[in-house]
């Protein structure tokens, strides 16, 4: 008997260390070449093709980030001239599709305050008789007082609901296999049963606490309110995508991926995520796969307001509950980023995308660099919208001063 406890106890060693080998390799093969190297962008104030500058400075930028696969960009500024798509890096076409992650969330909130406008849902109610069966009873399982938590709770990252990803053992079962090359396939149900019966929970409506968690329970009650089988479904259905001009826009392993349409390779770190499932990130706090003028279309289209039925839902869009961990606030699936002056309102995403649009500009930016984590200061140094607002800005003041004359 204490032989068979002993063989027991040498198994268990082993798999621990095994599991543990794999989470490290995968944790420092997801840290090489990982990184941004910040450029401070220069366009020209006037008498100077635009189109053919950003170019240019988008080659730089790519230049002095070898570590990125290359970049796409989109810019619609009117003011200027420019509604345009640009690329750079070996091989990458200006129509190119990516996995725009997190930039996902704006669009799940879009659809959530769609249903608070039809009457469906509601943002200051209790949550629980909005989730489907087998959500609330995992939740009320595990302690969660379902009616103090309010839709606007998740949609602000307030709920107090801990993140699924930074559940230790979920890491370990899902990011650590990626290393080699393989990834298991999961479902929204097993990562909210992960993140409510290991995370550590927070008071409700307490401090800001950015998890993923969150949107999988937000597409939950959407796919209730709508009786969609999927978010996906849902999403074509709600946001219409072609109309947007997002005609390329898919919901990825739920919608089949448009004909003509390619998607481009993404990396985390060494590894190379477009070649794996990633179900761990599919299901509302991502999912999406988009161009980049087809991510800038739609982000604008959901800042001002062109998806709502009336102005309110687009106030409540843009109501932040207090400062994020970078200190601007997050309001519902968006967040504000001032520059030089001007509000912008967008979102990132984990391997490299962000969509931001300049209301009172009408400047409008998405990129991609196809590297997780490379932009970690988008919202501090982001060199084409930056660049864009203050060419803007110099345009402004010529036409005034013209006026003046």
């Amino acid at each position: 008997m204490r032989r068979l406890g002993t063989y027991a106890l040498r198994g268990f060693l082993a798999v621990a260390l095994v599991l543990a080998l794999a989470i490290g390799w995968s944790s420092w093969l997801g840290k090489q070449r990982a990184g941004w190297t910040e450029t401070t962008w220069q366009l020209p104030a006037k008498d100077m093709d635009l189109g053919s500058s950003l170019q240019a400075e988008l080659n730089r930028e790519t230049k002095a980030n070898p570590n990125i696969p290359g970049q796409l960009l989109y810019v619609r500024a009117p003011s200027l001239g420019l509604d345009q798509t640009f690329a750079s890096g070996p091989d990458l076409r200006t129509d190119d599709d990516v996995r725009v992650a997190s930039n996902t969330k704006t669009f799940v909130s879009a659809m959530a305050l769609q249903l608070v406008e039809a009457g469906k849902l509601q943002v200051d109610g209790p949550i629980g008789p909005a989730l489907s069966p087998a959500v609330r009873t995992m939740m009320e399982k595990n302690g969660y007082q379902l009616d103090t938590i309010t839709l606007r709770h998740l949609l602000n990252h307030t709920s107090g609901i801990p993140d699924y990803v930074s559940v230790p053992v979920f890491r370990i079962l899902a990011l650590g296999p990626t290393a080699y090359g393989w990834s298991p396939h999961w479902t929204a149900e097993s990562e909210i049963w992960f993140a409510v019966t290991f995370g550590r929970r927070d008071a409700v409506g307490g401090d800001f606490n950015y998890t993923d968690t969150n949107y999988l329970i937000a597409a939950d009650m959407i796919k209730q309110a709508t009786k969609s089988a999927t978010i996906g479904a849902a999403a074509r259905q709600m946001l219409d995508w072609p109309k947007l001009g997002a005609d390329e826009t898919y919901w990825e392993a739920m919608e089949p991926t448009p004909a003509g349409t390619r998607r481009v390779a993404q990396y985390r770190g060494a590894i190379r995520d477009s070649e794996l499932d990633v179900s761990f990130d599919q299901y509302g706090g991502g999912g999406l796969v988009m161009s980049m003028d087809d991510l800038g279309r739609a982000t604008r289209a959901v800042v001002r307001g062109e998806v709502f039925a009336n102005p309110v839902a687009t106030r409540i869009l843009m109501q932040t509950s207090g400062p994020d961990g970078a200190g601007e606030g997050y309001a519902l699936g968006i967040e504000p980023t001032k520059l030089n002056g001007e509000v912008c309102w967008g979102h990132g995403g984990f391997w490299g995308t962000s969509a931001f649009h300049c209301p009172r500009l009408d400047i409008t930016v998405a990129r991609s660099t196809g590297q997780s984590n490379s932009m970690q200061g988008y919202r501090e140094g982001f060199g084409p919208l930056s660049a864009l607002i203050l060419a803007a800005q110099a345009a402004e003041r010529d036409r005034a001063k013209a006026t003046k004359d």
